[in-house]
């Protein structure tokens, strides 16, 4: 059947009115399959009789269950015209899922996978995006890593096809109507999406930008316009499921997966109900250290997925076998999450069960993640950050250079991650903003950091100007920084410039290397300098007249300048040194913040704010064994101490009280600050003030 597309409103942003995500719906489970042609006991164990007992052990609020994956086979007896259902269904899992779920009032999703379908690319090529050569696109040309094991995944659907209305919003509409399903978690999205050359997708493109051409290499002039083109056709299409449901039954929820979050920058326009993304399988702690600082600046409900599962190497290693992760090592992923104010859900896989089966000892594991995850609610959840310092994520940076529509895998980035764990570890409360949520936001900040982020808009330019002349503090890093902002901004010119070397930085009582592709050799002008750039570890004869940074003075505030990749080479090398460079720049340059921690540096300080509340999440990021690249796995955790905080207050607060873990703390008041010691944490306490 041809299903009427609603008319796309991209300028809508406010969630339905019942919303539910979030609120006592804070835990959830993700459950998924990935049916294929060769199953052969699908649903076989998906009852009352042996669901509901296992979801009694976890408990969670919501779940989402396995529906359409990649292959593009359902798990369930799609009615759909073009539907593609597994041969293997000996009993309707979904009915079973939806038949426990009820029985027990849980909320249930769908985990469908939308832009990669590989049966109906093989059903309705015509539907596919098509590569620059005629040829319809699979999996492989998304940029997402394979290898020569991998099979060839086909069915990359076209945004100006009629997959959406032909297949997608049918099966929608009748999982609503037949299963009363509650919500949607599309997968196989941004990271599957590819510029797409089809015939109709080029007219699109010719009629909305009047460019005579199909670029086809990001050296044509117009090839951002063309990349541009494919973001907004992608937008479209998740705005018209998204409306689409919404207009059949406005409480179903709709979310794609990854849209929104660090690896998706920009204005959130389309109106989808939450943001959510699953995150890595293994060393999962910095991603979660960025996302959460970022997804929870888009002004919606959002939570992060954690794999239950993990293992070192290749993903797609087929003869490393999967393991479950340690109950405390999703204790302390789902940690950072809560402490920013977002929920958390917890991915299990069938894997080479196939039955729909779920292991008792795995469910009452994942009980004690929820028992941890809803302890936390009351206070974690409707919070505020506590401005202290902001990393811009400039969305107009990121895409940029981008050969692909959106640079899921290997995107360039990698600068704001190195700045967010640098600063996190020199106990700062760090957020992360793009553009559109800084520009609002960047005066109530007293320190913002532009790491190596040179394509900026010309409104955030003269953003970051304003914030400086008003009184703040801008740290810039990156070579190709100095010729965007200018001599007179920085108070300094160029003596000379260097490409591909190592120079030497000192820090603390040593010499730190320092590899970049670019650098500038300052002289400063108005700016002092600070410290100097020495060719090798040697400090006396071999230190340059270049300094390592320059600080300038503009109207009230002030610019700090470094003339290289720093934050990108922080990332490739996590160079302990570098970091105790950052810190002690800082704080012999910037005013004492209002909340000051001295810690352990694997202790994460996270500053928010509930009505009258001040609260001081501490969360615990080492590990009993260390990691290694073979060795992923956080296990016996120590806890982690002592902790020593200053809080600048008017007067002595009412209450003062440590949360969720019960380690000794102590505080007294005296002359405009409140002190607190706090022994050790464990994976993650928070101090309440009031």
């Amino acid at each position: 059947m041809k299903v009427t597309e609603p008319n796309v409103d991209n300028s809508k942003t406010n969630m339905p009115a019942t919303n539910w995500h979030g609120d006592e719906y804070y835990f959830g489970m993700h459950y998924d399959l990935h049916a294929s042609e060769e199953e052969t006991e699908l649903g076989a164990r998906v009852d009352n009789k042996t669901l509901i007992p296992m979801l009694k052990l976890m408990q969670p609020d919501w779940i989402q269950t396995d529906c359409k994956g990649h292959a593009g086979y359902t798990s369930w007896f799609s009615e759909a015209e073009h539907a593609t259902i597994s041969p293997g269904i000996v009993h309707d899992a979904l009915l079973g899922w939806r038949n426990a779920t009820l029985k027990l009032g849980i909320k249930l999703h769908c985990h469908y996978s939308g832009v990669w379908d590989a049966a109906a690319g093989r059903k309705h090529p015509e539907w596919c995006m098509v590569d620059k050569n005629g040829h319809p696109l699979d999996g492989s040309d998304t940029g997402q890593p394979t290898e020569d094991n991998v099979s060839v995944r086909q069915g990359i659907m076209s945004f100006h096809g009629d997959y959406q209305s032909q297949l997608m919003l049918p099966q929608f509409y009748e999982l609503i109507d037949r299963y009363q399903v509650d919500g949607f978690w599309i997968d196989g999205e941004i990271w599957a999406t590819h510029a797409d050359y089809s015939d109709a997708s080029k007219t699109a493109f010719l009629q909305k930008t009047g460019i005579n051409h199909i670029p086809e290499s990001p050296d044509d002039p117009d090839w951002f316009a063309w990349m541009q083109f494919n973001r907004d056709s992608f937008h479209a299409y998740v705005t018209r499921y998204t409306e689409a449901v919404h207009a059949h039954k406005e409480e179903v929820l709709v979310c794609s997966n990854w849209l929104q979050t660090f690896r998706h920058p920009g204005e959130p326009k389309v109106p989808t109900d939450w943001i959510s993304g699953d995150n890595h399988w293994v060393f999962s702690l910095d991603a979660s250290r960025c996302e959460a600082r970022f997804i929870s600046t888009r002004k919606k409900r959002w939570d992060i997925m954690l794999w239950s599962f993990y293992k070192t190497g290749s993903l797609y290693d087929q003869t490393l076998p999967w393991s479950e992760k340690p109950v405390e090592m999703l204790q302390q992923e789902a940690a950072v999450t809560l402490a920013l104010g977002g929920s958390v859900q917890i991915y299990l896989s069938g894997g080479n069960v196939r039955n729909g089966q779920l292991a008792h000892w795995r469910m009452a594991r994942t009980g004690q993640v929820g028992e941890f995850v809803k302890k936390r609610r009351d206070i974690c959840q409707h919070t505020k950050t506590i401005p202290q310092v902001a990393i811009l994520h400039s969305e107009h940076h990121y895409y940029a250079d981008a050969t692909v529509p959106f640079p899921f895998w290997e995107h360039n980035a990698q600068p704001v991650e190195g700045a967010t764990t640098a600063l996190l570890e020199c106990h700062f409360g760090v957020d992360v903003l793009d553009e559109w949520a800084l520009l609002d936001a960047i005066e109530t900040f007293p320190i913002v950091v532009v790491p190596e982020r040179h394509n900026l808009s010309d409104a955030m330019v003269d953003s970051l100007k304003t914030y400086v002349e008003n009184g703040g503090t801008l740290l810039l890093t990156g070579a190709k920084s100095f010729v965007r902002f200018g001599a007179q901004f920085i108070g300094a010119t160029v003596a000379k410039t260097a490409e591909n070397q190592t120079y030497y930085f000192p820090s603390g009582d040593g010499m730190i290397p320092i590899y970049s592709e670019n650098w500038v050799m300052l002289k400063p002008t108005t700016a002092h300098a600070y410290r100097n750039i020495a060719l090798s570890t040697l400090t006396d004869d071999r230190l340059t007249d270049f300094p390592c940074a320059v600080v300038n003075t503009f109207g009230k505030g002030r610019v700090i300048f470094i003339p290289t990749d720093f934050f990108a080479f922080f990332h490739r090398a996590r160079y302990a040194m570098l970091r105790n460079f950052i810190k002690d720049m800082l704080n012999s340059i910037i005013s004492p913040l209002p909340i000051r921690m001295t810690a352990p540096t694997g202790v994460d300080m996270v500053l928010r704010q509930k009505d009258t509340q001040t609260i001081i999440h501490l969360l615990n990021l080492t590990s009993g064994l260390p990691n290694s690249p073979r060795a992923g796995e956080i296990d016996e955790i120590p806890p982690l101490g002592a902790i020593h905080l200053e809080v600048d207050l008017p007067q002595t607060p009412e209450r003062v009280e440590l949360a969720f873990e019960e380690y000794s703390m102590s505080w007294n008041y005296a002359d405009g600050v409140l002190f607190i010691d706090v022994a050790a944490v464990h994976i993650h306490s928070a101090i309440v003030i009031d």
